[in-house]
């Protein structure tokens, strides 16, 4: 006799918060449509403490309407809600994508290290986003398509999604639904066929559905790219180590010569393992292929390639992977009054702050215009700074952000690799947090 789905989604729920545990708060992506309303039921039936969390995209004139019945179907259920306004920007690879970045870009914000986010994906998503990927060309890791649970942004931050009704079928929600009579919106938009998910569900999956078994098809296809997609990050991870990986003052690096030494296969691989590490998107394979054309770019070349969010680029012998540098808005490149103690916002994530004999006083700071000159201690004459940052190895697409620091108008320091003769002993700390 078939498991009746109150038990069998209450099992998968149980089971699969056992396997993942939250470090610490517990969060829910609930949207009001069915499979977030039927995981918000089950959550509360077990009585698991969490929070509702609503992102608005204000895509659709019952954006409000949607709101406000989450809110009250939460409140009804004793649940903690929360909900967030976004802006969808469409330019980075349309409707689809720009709401998906907005809404995880949200959960981040919202969730503190150690938190666990839980999201209503089921069967039926997952044979959606593998047959979308294979028409999109992706690799082996895209095949594989949603995992259980992975790491949201930076794995050092410890946020982590969870989708604990992957193994249920939507058909499996909507008797949940109609037994324990819940109530949920419908999104207006998934009846637009001219959005790839909604046609593959209403035009092509009826039919494979009607010949295969295709969730389960698709879910032991994922397991088995998953394992192969395993094997190739250790694989990725000895050769980072190979390559010499190291933090950067900004971003990371390897070793240029290492790198080009490998098969072509394995650069790729290690590329994408890297993004990874780095919390990046995966990029399309056109802009990976162009990466890797643009590493073996002439010596005096400093080539940019957007990748996934980060930006991968060259200088000595050495490969970067560095966060993008956002440009200086009106008014950010003006001087700026310091008073050696506090931490001074440089803007795009760079501080300022005084370092271990650095006095306080009263100080300017501001960043390069042209033709500056300066006297390192430890030199006997004079150059000018662009020669001066060469020399200390200051990588080109920061020396326009370097800061000078000032005191009567007299050059006291450069960021933090040198002072003047009429400086502190040592100079602040200049540093980017991302």
């Amino acid at each position: 006799m078939p498991e009746a789905p109150t038990s069998k989604l209450s099992r998968q729920l149980r089971n699969t918060l056992q396997r993942h545990p939250a470090q610490g708060q517990l969060w829910l992506g609930y949207s009001g449509g069915l499979d977030s309303t039927v995981l918000l039921h089950l959550l509360a039936r077990a009585q698991v403490p969490f929070t509702a969390l609503h992102v608005h995209h204000g895509l659709s004139v019952r954006a409000d309407q949607w709101q406000h019945h989450c809110e009250v179907v939460a409140g009804a259920m004793g649940v903690p809600f929360v909900a967030c306004r976004v802006q969808v920007d469409r330019s980075g690879g349309g409707l689809e994508q720009g709401a998906r970045k907005a809404r995880y870009r949200a959960f981040q914000q919202q969730m503190a290290a150690g938190d666990q986010i839980l999201l209503a994906h089921h069967g039926d998503d997952q044979a959606e986003t593998f047959l979308l990927r294979l028409l999109r060309g992706a690799g082996v890791l895209g095949l594989a398509a949603m995992a259980e649970q992975r790491y949201l942004g930076n794995p050092d931050w410890g946020r982590t999604l969870l989708r604990p009704l992957l193994r249920a079928s939507r058909s499996e929600l909507e008797d949940y639904a109609r037994e324990h009579a819940l109530s949920w919106v419908d999104d207006d938009s998934n009846a637009d066929l001219t959005l790839d998910r909604n046609y593959l569900r209403r035009q092509v999956i009826p039919h494979l559905v009607a010949r295969w078994p295709l969730n389960e098809r698709v879910a032991q296809a994922a397991d088995n790219l998953r394992e192969a997609d395993e094997l190739l990050g250790e694989l990725a991870e000895e050769d980072l180590q190979r390559c010499d990986l190291r933090p950067e003052r900004f971003g990371q690096s390897v070793d240029l010569a290492v790198f080009l030494s490998l098969a072509m296969a394995r650069r790729k691989n290690l590329l994408r393992s890297w993004l990874t590490r780095l919390g990046a998107r995966m990029p399309e394979a056109v802009h990976l292929q162009q990466a890797l054309q643009q590493a073996q770019a002439a010596d005096d070349a400093v080539p940019e390639v957007l990748l996934g969010g980060q930006v991968l680029r060259r200088y000595r012998d050495r490969l970067y992977l560095t966060p993008q540098l956002l440009p200086l808005g009106p008014g950010e490149e003006g001087e700026r009054q310091w008073d050696g103690k506090s931490e001074l916002d440089l803007t795009g994530g760079w501080t300022l702050c005084a370092g271990d004999s650095w006095p306080a006083g009263d100080y300017t700071v501001r960043f390069r215009s042209g033709g500056e000159r300066a006297k390192p201690r430890e030199r006997h004459h004079s150059q000018t700074l662009k020669k001066l940052l060469q020399e200390y190895g200051l990588a080109p697409w920061l020396r326009d952000r370097v800061p000078l620091v000032f005191r009567n108008g007299i050059l006291l320091a450069v960021g933090d690799l040198f002072v003047t003769e009429e400086g502190p002993q040592t100079p602040p700390r200049w540093r980017f947090s991302d």
